[in-house]
């Protein structure tokens, strides 16, 4: 046969005869080789995925980042406002111009909403009043709100434009431009939204004593936290007014970095209901004289009918015989005095004034405490020793430094 005639093989490979295993191998190799690098080729994007993955991928993500997936394209803009990622929401770096945005991925279903601005205040991250008015139609089950590091104008964002139905209502290091001299921002809260429970006014220059008047009024409010208030001053008539008349329901009173003195103090010792007082210092506190807090401020919270034992030390009783014996009579405890609040837990952080005198006292008249915090007092070692022994049961404070080693 002529071999010059003979057809040009198309593919090298062509000669590759099924019969042949070695050869059949090589044919596979190159196959299978060709297809993996077809493979890598390929790019795989998330709007790829099923929509089931890309809602459990979402679930790590910020409400911040959610709100962005609407400038990305229509899938991952659906997904994205799914009703399980925007139950609780937490907005870390809110900007004004995205509002609308906000607004559209809020939900009917949304309980919780935590709006954070710049550190550095700028209305470039403030809330506007079209936001906080549309909020209730929005988010008709919305209990929490807490707005922090935002600026506006009090006429602008009265109170009685925030939700109705709020439970807790947070406003920390916020600047409120144009209250009125005579008048305080808060003011009416108790009509805006009865059903406050929990209120923070936190780190706030814009508060002033005579807001006092508008939270007493609150029925429900049970916790109150005015840490860091520096214009917390001269404010004795709005507390002993507000103490006798109002906070019906206040177990929880947080005054930490808030200027107040005995004469305060003992003013919200009316307030049966207290279970939890939480003092501190601020920085650069005048100790001096009488502004700062004493033995005697933290006296009116002890409980001087407690310990109240029976006059007759023992008594004649019948032994088995008949006979009349002597017998030490137990302690008998008269009740507390109800009119009076019975304190779980204190915090007087910072006050030099707070002595040995006031553990004495608090380990004989203070029953119901669980939790004790001296520290920066001048209480010292041996009297906080003895008051572990006295009541084992009270976990105290008193060296930041020395309870995380013990820990």
């Amino acid at each position: 046969m002529d071999n010059t005639k003979k057809r040009p093989l198309d593919n090298e490979n062509d000669d590759i005869r099924p019969d042949d295993p070695k050869k059949s191998k090589v044919a596979h190799e190159l196959t299978t080789s060709q297809a993996v690098t077809n493979h890598e080729n390929e790019i795989v994007g998330i709007g790829d995925l099923c929509d089931d993955i890309i809602l459990q991928i979402f679930k790590f993500l910020s409400n911040d980042t959610l709100a962005n997936m609407a400038l990305v394209n229509p899938k991952l803009s659906r997904i994205s406002k799914d009703w399980t990622l925007w139950k609780n929401v937490h907005l870390h770096n809110f900007k004004k111009s995205m509002e609308n945005i906000y607004l559209d991925y809020l939900q009917s279903t949304t309980t919780s909403l935590t709006i954070n601005g710049n550190k550095v205040l700028s209305e470039s991250s403030t809330v506007s009043r079209k936001f906080i008015m549309q909020l209730e139609n929005r988010c008709p089950k919305l209990t929490h709100l807490s707005l922090s590091n935002q600026i506006f104008f009090a006429s602008e964002i009265p109170i009685r434009s925030f939700h109705r139905k709020l439970k807790s209502l947070t406003i920390e290091n916020s600047c409120i431009k144009n209250i009125p001299n005579n008048a305080s921002f808060i003011c009416g809260l108790n009509h805006a939204c009865p059903d406050l429970e929990n209120v923070k006014m936190t780190f706030n220059n814009w508060f002033r004593p005579h807001g006092l008047y508008a939270l007493a009024k609150l029925e429900k409010l049970t916790y109150l936290s005015l840490q860091g208030c520096s214009q917390f001053m001269d404010c004795i008539p709005y507390v002993s007014i507000t103490a006798m008349t109002g906070f019906k329901s206040l177990q929880s009173l947080d005054l930490r970095l808030t200027p107040i003195t005995d004469h305060e103090l003992i003013c919200f010792q009316k307030l049966s209901t207290l279970k939890h007082i939480f003092l501190e210092s601020p920085l650069n506190f005048n100790h001096e004289g009488d502004t700062t807090i004493t033995d005697l401020g933290l006296s009116g919270f002890c409980n001087n009918n407690y310990y109240i034992f029976d006059p007759i030390p023992v008594q004649m009783v019948p032994d088995h015989e008949g006979q009349l014996q002597m017998r030490i009579v137990d302690r008998e405890y008269r009740d507390y005095d109800a009119d009076k609040c019975q304190l779980e837990t204190l915090y007087v952080r910072n006050y030099p004034k707070v002595t040995d005198v006031f553990m004495k006292d608090a380990a004989e008249k203070y029953p119901f405490l669980t939790t004790l915090d001296v520290t920066g007092t001048s209480c010292t070692v041996e009297e906080i020793g003895r008051y572990k022994i006295q009541r084992p049961d009270t976990k105290v404070v008193w060296n930041e430094y020395l309870e995380k080693t013990e820990k």
